[in-house]
């Protein structure tokens, strides 16, 4: 095999992997796209040629590279920059994975050695969604956001099982492919029996479930949705806060009635930074709060930009930023406000972008905060809270899951709220940035996955679209298009019980770190102590 054919193989995975994801080809690809760069290891492995691991890094880093751009290109819309971080700096994590797993086959060679890959894959698809550097939009099981009625039994092992799925299904394939190929007399079906049945008998499953599966009910919330269509790029400086209010309250009586119980206003509706000591004392949340007053069984949830400060003596995280007052620190939050009978609570946003929200390791990176990719709004690194807030509405059996944009990604994270008594999600949402392109609906496609997992209904409020309501199936039952103002009024199960998932977090990538590392443990460190004392014996036997 030639090095253009190794260069064409790792092109057709990359090109694959990209048409596989929601909204942009056919997800069914994902189950083969894996293969031709499966082909190009094997190849490089067995090879007389002496194939060095830089050069072998360089064929994975191109199909990783056409991955990420073609199925993430929208993120230049909102920052060129920032978008060729993402792309590089993915593509280069992903390709030193499969490398990693490359050298390990050449260290530890077996029978078996293909299951370094999967193991050290979803190893670090689970450390990609908890550090600071996250970016787990292309986390393999996310593909099936696109056909969410095989992905029923994601309530079961979240989205990490479907990754696992993906990747066991192609490597299957690859090797009854390279059976076939050194054994041709052979019967094809003998060949491919195991692959065909890895990837039947849980798409059979999953539709069984999908098809049988009964809403469960704790009772019903009314909800309304407002979804204000303000544009992302005038919303903080260009259009007046009088304006935008405007709005949200016309938006806001053409679906709220005596009989609402929850009114959902997308992130970041209420502009410009409140401090949350004397939040009532704004004019702007006066004529909210009068509002919600007129209404006896009214619970706002709405996203609103908003800071902290600390005084002397106060205990001040790294994330805090000096005032003038060279004493006085503050936070800054994107915060989902709660108001009811007259009081607020705070939710602030934990899962922070990376370079526009947060400046990856602050400890760090903090005296280059400056660089933070700027969107409108308050940029540069945020406060967060460790621990989820759930917020129980006037009628305490109704307890919602505030996700903020961004953190509706997350399964495992999305879990710690349910954990926590939550018995409906509302993801709100601020998707403009991106414009008319997949980035707004593969995000839309995702929270469908976490209405699986956890089996709750879930409300969307999105600036920009798509607003909707999704059920426990993951299916989109009512919703609004895109670059439109409007509002919906719907009624949503709760549901208090627990799934599997939501009891056990993500132990497919806790496992998976476990094994991944004493493979690496064993193979760098273990084996190289084991060739040195073979090396010493002889001359030890002589003397």
């Amino acid at each position: 095999m030639n090095s253009l054919r190794l260069l064409f193989y790792s092109i057709v995975s990359g090109v694959l992997l990209a048409f596989s994801w929601p909204e942009i080809g056919l997800v069914p690809l994902i189950f083969i796209a894996w293969i031709p760069l499966f082909f190009v290891e094997d190849y490089m492995l067995h090879s007389r040629t002496r194939y060095g691991a830089l050069k072998f890094y360089g064929y994975a880093y191109l199909a990783f590279l056409i991955w990420n751009v073609l199925s993430t290109y929208w993120v230049k819309n909102a920052s060129f920059e920032g978008a060729l971080m993402a792309f590089f700096a993915n593509s280069a994590i992903m390709a030193g994975v499969f490398s990693i797993a490359h050298g390990l086959r050449k260290r530890m060679p077996s029978v078996r050695s293909w299951i370094y890959f999967p193991i050290l894959w979803l190893a670090f698809e689970h450390i990609h969604h908890n550090w600071e550097l996250s970016w787990p939009w292309l986390t393999l099981g996310n593909s099936l956001a696109g056909m969410h009625p095989l992905a029923q039994w994601y309530e079961y092992t979240g989205t990490l099982g479907g990754s696992l799925w993906i990747l066991l299904v192609n490597l299957f394939i690859y090797r009854a492919i390279r059976l076939r190929m050194t054994n041709p007399e052979k019967p094809v079906l003998s060949n491919f029996r195991l692959p065909l049945l890895v990837l039947i008998v849980p798409s059979i499953l999953s539709l069984i479930q999908y098809y049988t599966y009964i809403e469960k009910s704790d009772g019903i919330a009314k909800v309304a949705i407002i979804q204000p269509n303000v544009d992302p790029y005038l919303k903080f400086n260009g259009n007046s806060f009088d304006e935008q209010m405007k709005t949200i309250l016309q938006l806001s009586r053409s679906v709220v009635d005596s009989t609402t119980d929850w009114l959902i206003g997308p992130e970041t509706a209420l502009v410009g930074s409140m401090d949350e000591k004397h939040i009532a004392e704004y004019p702007r949340m006066q004529t909210v709060a009068q509002f919600v007053s007129l209404y006896p069984k009214l619970n706002l949830l709405i996203g609103a930009e908003t800071h902290h400060f600390y005084l002397p003596g106060d205990e001040v995280p790294i994330t805090a930023r000096k005032t003038n007052d060279p004493d006085v620190y503050y936070d800054s939050y994107n915060t989902a406000l709660l108001l009811k009978d007259g009081k607020y609570e705070f939710y602030h946003k934990s899962k922070l972008v990376p370079g526009v929200e947060q400046m990856p390791f602050p400890w760090l990176f903090k005296h280059i905060e400056a660089f933070a990719i700027d969107l409108g709004g308050t940029t540069g690194t945020l406060g967060r809270q460790d621990e989820r807030t759930v917020f129980v509405g006037k009628n305490a059996n109704q307890k919602v899951a505030p996700s903020i944009c961004y953190e509706s990604v997350y399964g495992d994270f999305m879990q710690n709220y349910i954990r926590s008594g939550a018995n409906f999600i509302a993801i709100i949402t601020n998707d403009g940035w991106w414009g008319e392109t997949p980035g707004y609906r593969q995000h839309l496609a995702y929270a469908k996955l976490r209405a699986i997992e956890s089996r709750r209904d879930v409300i969307r409020s999105a600036n920009t679209g798509v607003s909707a309501v999704i059920n426990q199936r993951g299916d989109i039952i009512d919703s609004r298009p895109y670059w439109v103002p409007s509002a919906i009024k719907a009624d949503i199960h709760l549901n208090n019980s627990l799934t599997i998932y939501s009891i056990t977090g993500d132990f497919i990538g806790l496992s998976s770190m476990i094994l991944g590392a004493w493979l690496l443990l064993y193979g760098w460190i273990v084996i190289p102590i084991k060739q040195r004392r073979i090396k010493k014996a002889p001359q030890e036997s002589t003397v």
